[in-house]
């Protein structure tokens, strides 16, 4: 059985962190001027399960003196989050033809929360869905795909997984995955690949 797996953030929804901030910055009602080191560790952490949604937004405004809440987040992120056409017209031809099709995407669940309010069809259509912040690591740890590959009983060399980042796509590799970068130069060759893969 061959399966194709999709990363969630730019390639079925495009988000940029630069909207993060801006949007981050409007709801503060003041410039919050992100430091890297904590937002990074913070969003690893809830992105992980390690901590829960409400956690990260009360350690974000005590660091940054704000007062988020779970549902600012949550908003802000429906605003955020647009569509990638290319990569959810690959994601729907695929599970029109039947193709098992999956998830597998660093994310946590309030991005979850956004998305599906934004788009009701887009998870619920997949065939089932790995989440980082359900499984206790994040892309590029090997772990992750190590635990897919578990779960879906299937050999690596069997998975087809396109990711907009190259140190996800070089991890799937290693263990064996056909994956391929998820980005505006690659789309045509991306498609190419998968036409030939699964036909």
């Amino acid at each position: 059985m061959k399966v194709f797996l999709f990363d969630i953030g730019n390639v079925l929804c495009d988000f940029t962190y630069e909207k993060f901030l801006n949007k981050y910055e409007e709801i503060s009602g003041k410039r919050v001027g992100m430091d890297g080191v904590i937002e990074e560790e913070l969003y690893h952490a809830v992105e992980r399960g390690d901590i829960s949604d409400q956690t990260y937004v009360d350690r974000m405004n005590q660091h940054y003196k704000t007062s988020w809440l779970v549902e600012d987040l949550k908003q802000a992120w429906q605003e955020i989050f647009s569509a990638n056409e290319v990569g959810r017209a690959l994601y729907f031809s695929a599970i029109e033809k039947k193709v098992p099709v999956y998830a597998l995407s660093n994310i946590a669940k309030y991005h979850i929360s956004a998305i599906n309010q934004n788009w009701n069809n887009l998870l619920s259509s997949a065939t089932g869905l790995f989440l980082s912040y359900e499984m206790g690591f994040r892309k590029p740890d090997p772990r992750i795909y190590r635990m897919v590959l578990h779960q879906l009983q299937v050999p690596a060399e069997d998975c087809f997984f396109i990711d907009d980042l190259a140190e996800n796509i070089e991890a799937a590799r290693k263990i064996g995955m056909q994956a391929h970068q998820f980005i505006p130069e690659n789309y045509n060759v991306v498609k190419e690949q998968a036409s030939a893969f699964f036909n």
